[in-house]
């Protein structure tokens, strides 16, 4: 691996990691404020909400749930859209793109998930709301194709981070890539279970499996798309700076799992 591949692949690892605990916070967030708002005094934790009042209705722990998948989709639909616009190549604008898809792979995930984990924010769902079976597949069916077809979409929008003289070269186009997805969902997947202990939450260990699926997508149409305009270079620097803000906030979604009462 060339430095500059290393050093585009450690940088999107870091970036991998902030993009997804961000979405974690952020999606529990929008729980926990909706709970606020419903009346409740809920408990924040850095992969959970747990909700307080007794005597929340069925209608408030729906919509409590759905909350915090909903989010997510807002953040994938409002990201995308504004990053197809900006052609931006820096690792501010891949953290934005990462945001963007793990937004989406956290909604349809859910969607995905619904017939399978009664204990998942659409498990609760489904069963408060007494969905059929045959509906929850449906969906679940639904948001496998959406989120192919969303994902496989933002393969230009990976491929611009390499420069002309890469995309144009086969073997280093796939080494780009494997630098830009292949190894920040390995080396990611493994720091999230691990920032996740004792009790990973259930959207962390499906993103080790679902990963590979959706943005294995990307990784193959932008191997063989051609190439796209591009103002990239090789001169990202070393991202120690980087480094020592996702270990930051690293430390701060460990110290989150205590909880916070709002």
């Amino acid at each position: 691996m060339q430095p500059a591949t290393r050093r585009l692949a450690f940088t999107a690892i870091l970036l991998y990691i902030a993009a997804y605990l961000l979405t974690i916070v952020l999606h529990e967030v929008a729980h926990a404020t909706m709970a606020l708002a419903l009346g409740d005094h809920p408990v924040l934790y850095n992969t959970s909400v747990q909700t307080t009042n007794p005597r929340l209705s069925n209608a408030a722990h729906v919509l409590i749930a759905a909350a915090g998948p909903v989010f997510s989709l807002v953040q994938g639909l409002v990201l995308l859209p504004l990053l197809r616009r900006n052609r931006g190549t820096s690792p501010g604008s891949l953290f934005w793109l990462f945001m963007g898809a793990f937004g989406l792979i956290n909604f349809f995930g859910y969607l995905m998930i619904a017939p399978l984990v009664a204990g998942g924010d659409t498990g609760q769902i489904v069963a408060r709301l007494h969905v059929p079976a045959a509906a929850q597949w449906a969906a679940a069916g639904g948001g496998l194709l959406c989120l192919s077809l969303l994902i496989g979409s933002t393969a230009p929008l990976f491929l611009r981070y390499l420069p002309a003289e890469t995309q144009a070269d086969s073997a280093a186009r796939t080494s780009g890539m494997r630098a830009l997805l292949l190894w920040p969902w390995l080396v990611g997947s493994v720091v999230l279970v691990l920032l996740a202990l004792p009790a990973p939450q259930l959207a962390i260990v499906a993103n080790m499996f679902m990963s590979p699926m959706v943005l294995g997508r990307a990784y193959r149409r932008a191997l063989a798309s051609p190439a796209v305009a591009t103002a990239a270079t090789e001169q990202w620097p070393a991202p120690w700076g980087l480094a020592l803000v996702v270990l930051v906030a690293a430390i701060g979604f460990r110290l989150l799992g205590q909880g916070i009462a709002w």
